[in-house]
């Protein structure tokens, strides 16, 4: 940890937590304003839920619309095309029902509709951020981006080729809530890809070189409901209380990861796109092997996350709940060689991120190291 290191973070002003909490979104929105727009996931956006909590918003005397549906990683298009359904709604409120990328697609919409020009010249520094987004809802239907927590959107730019962000203090939910019912319908699969970019999250941020005293113990925290809980979530999807600690560490990692990653977040973008998968895969591919890596160049890194999981062998421990998820930690089942490598260093080559917070820093030999080490042929 770096104690010289000056902290600044942000939280959403208010977090609901626990079983049937999801009625609180009508609530919240109506404190925050009087014109909503919903962006949800494919699953959602025709459900008797979404019904529910429109006709739940109809009786706070609230103007309503339903965005289309979230059905990819979000892009800047996609943020130009709701900030302008925003616009044209003149939507004080947007409430998000999903993933990481309705999250992160509805936050970056948030600000947008109260700026002009497209996202693209915001996510490329062309134009700063200078007025506050409408209100902000958020409820995740996945434990693992904490997109919730955060003041971060990640966007695909497919015109330049980079996968970027955006980012402001401004840009942080308003209220959220954790609602294990929310969750509970995730197959066994996403619920354990989705928990290891969580499980990152957290591990890293405890690591990090910006660690500070008050986000690393935020981290373990996050460690520990995730250890818990993701186990009984594959064992019993049905089990709320599991479900719940796996929302909350999720929310506590992403509060943590404000100080900062490493090496499973500098490589993954770079992976997402040679590869064509899913962020969640690629960091859950990477993560025990950025696990042992930085051990061997950094004995004793990882102490405090061993206790907090409750293992001597973080990293083994990892691939074991992948292992019951169906998961491999081998970016060689997605169709990656190690003759790759000069083709993921060439994309990585446009990504900065995280490359400095790592315990070790990611030079292109320590990455090829580690993709070499996480694609066995």
């Amino acid at each position: 940890m770096n104690k010289a290191v000056q902290l600044e973070i942000t939280s959403p002003a208010i977090v609901h937590c626990g079983t049937g909490k999801s009625f609180m979104i009508a609530e919240e929105a109506a404190r925050l304003g009087k014109r909503v727009v919903i962006v949800t996931g494919g699953h959602l956006r025709d459900s008797e839920w979404i019904a529910k909590l429109l006709d739940h918003l109809r009786r706070h005397g609230m103007d309503t619309a339903v965005a289309d549906p979230i059905t990819s990683e979000p892009t800047v298009e996609m943020v130009d095309d709701l900030a302008d359904l925003l616009k044209r709604r003149k939507a004080d409120v947007i409430i998000a029902v999903g993933g990481g990328s309705v999250m992160d697609t509805a936050k970056a919409a948030a600000v947008m509709a109260r700026h002009d020009g497209p996202t693209e010249d915001y996510q490329l520094a062309r134009r700063k951020i200078t007025n506050p987004p409408i209100a902000q809802v958020f409820a995740p239907t996945t434990a693992g981006t904490g997109s919730e927590a955060t003041r971060v959107s990640v966007l695909t730019n497919t015109r330049v080729g980079v996968k970027r962000s955006i980012s402001h203090p401004w840009m942080t939910p308003d209220a959220v809530i954790l609602d294990p019912e929310l969750v509970a319908s995730l197959p066994i699969y996403l619920t354990t890809v989705t928990a290891m970019d969580a499980f990152a999250h957290a591990i890293e941020s405890a690591v990090s070189r910006n660690s500070h005293e008050f986000t690393r113990n935020v981290a373990l925290a996050g460690i520990g409901k995730l250890s818990s809980g993701l186990p009984k979530s594959q064992s019993d999807p049905n089990d709320l209380d599991a479900r719940l600690d796996c929302l909350m560490g999720s929310c506590y990692a992403g509060w943590a990861m404000q100080t900062g990653l490493g090496a499973s977040h500098s490589l993954a973008p770079a992976v997402c796109i040679v590869a064509g998968i899913r962020h969640s895969e690629a960091v859950a591919a990477l993560l025990p092997h950025v696990i042992r890596l930085n051990e061997q160049y950094s004995p004793g890194t990882y102490d405090c996350v061993k206790q907090a999981m409750g293992t001597n062998d973080p990293a083994t421990r990892i691939e074991e709940l992948c292992a019951r998820g169906g998961f491999e930690c081998n970016l060689s089942r997605f169709g990656l060689k190690r003759s790759d490598w000069e083709q993921v260093r060439e994309v990585m080559s446009r990504y900065a991120s995280h490359r400095q917070t790592n315990p070790v820093e990611v030079t292109d030999d320590y990455a090829c190291i580690l993709f070499q080490a996480a694609t066995s042929e």
